[in-house]
């Protein structure tokens, strides 16, 4: 089974975090993370966002 377009984009947006930033995979699943819970922005969102 496929992940959907969500788990895609946050994948995606985990990627580019961790390209641009040059960060560890794990330090780049925390910046997507860090701007949901400060904005109220749903999590699928923020990586559309991003991405």
């Amino acid at each position: 089974m496929r992940p959907g377009p969500a788990i895609r984009a946050i994948c995606r947006t985990i990627g580019i975090v961790v390209t641009l930033a040059g960060l560890r995979a794990e330090d780049g699943r925390d910046v997507p993370r860090e701007i949901f819970q400060h904005t109220d922005i749903k999590m699928r969102h923020v990586a559309e966002l991003i991405v």
